[in-house]
Parts: structure tokens; sequence; C-alpha cells
């Protein structure tokens, strides 16, 4: 798999050096809040995803690094392309930015530009889905900024802040992706 990269972001694939990192991300409640992971993550089962991850012919998991002005660069997130149908040539789009400070910095759309231009280039993908808690206004306006269009919703899908909320479905075609 390739290292990914634009001016902002680097994209490495998947390894278990992001395992100390990953835990304490996904067992932080203000990073999962938007997730759909609601249980305690422990090392060992993050370690087992790992691995099944980085073998499968179906998932295309990278490492999100944000690039430093000194030349280095420092892990923020995950992002991945799930669930690939090769015959069908669609997956499912995932991303998560664990580090707090990256927020809002703009670097989850970087790297989801990079991981975008990489499934229908690369990997020949036709579609890609999404789905997004309806109150994680800050996903819904990266993946819209990404071109993905809403599609319906499944209403009161998830339970999550001791409420149920809707699961908006979103989708992008590759003749509608425009590539900045």
């Amino acid at each position: 798999m390739p290292v990914l990269e634009n001016e902002k972001v680097l994209l490495s694939p998947l390894d278990k050096q992001i395992l100390p990192l990953s835990v304490k991300w996904l067992n932080d409640p203000e990073v999962i809040q938007g997730l759909l992971i609601f249980l305690p993550l422990t090392e060992i089962a993050e370690e087992k995803w790992i691995e099944k991850t980085s073998v499968s012919e179906n998932d295309v998991v990278f490492i999100i690094k944000k690039k430093m002005p000194d030349g280095t660069t420092i892990p923020i997130g995950i992002c991945g392309l799930h669930g690939i149908s090769w015959k069908d040539r669609c997956g499912t789009f995932g991303i998560f930015i664990g580090e707090k400070d990256s927020w809002g910095s703009g670097l989850g759309p970087e790297a989801g530009k990079l991981l975008i231009r990489y499934g229908f280039e690369q990997l020949n993908l036709n579609r890609i889905n999404s789905s997004v808690i309806d109150f994680n206004q800050r996903s819904v306006g990266m993946h819209e900024k990404l071109g993905f269009r809403v599609e319906g919703k499944k209403r009161q899908m998830i339970f999550k802040n001791n409420r149920f909320a809707d699961e908006i479905i979103l989708g992008l075609l590759k003749e509608e992706w425009q590539d900045e």
C-alpha cells in the first residue's frame, strides 16, 4: 500500500506502531462522541483489529499524520475504506481525528481528499458510502466539503447520550467527484 500525501498531511499504511495512540483515542469520550463505538476498547481487541485489517483484501486503512514545519510527522488519526466490494466497485469511508488539538484545523478534509482520490483513481471504485450520526455536525460539514451527498437517513438508529439519533446516509459517485 502506498504512502499518500499533500502539503498538510501524510497517510501511511496502518501498522502496530499506532496501537498505544489508537487505544488512547478510542477510549476518550470526547473523541468517540461522534463515532459508533461505545464500549471501552482493550489493547488486545485493538491489536487484533489492526492485525486483521492490515491483511484484509476488503479494507484499506491509513494512519493520518500531520506534517510539521521541521519535516517530521505526528500521528493524529485514522482513515480508511472498509468493506470494499470489488465486484460492485464500492467501499465505505471512515475517518476520525484522535488528537483533539488538530480538531477544526482542516486536516480531516485534507486526509479525506487523499483517501477519496486513492479510492477512485487507484482502486477504481465507482461509489464511496459513508454515514454520520446526526448530531455530529463537524463530520456532516466535512462530508459535504468532500462532495458527499445526503441520500437519506435511518431514523432513531443510534442510541447515544441517553437519546436516539438519526444516522445520515451519504454517498459519493466517481462521476460526481471533483478532485481539487
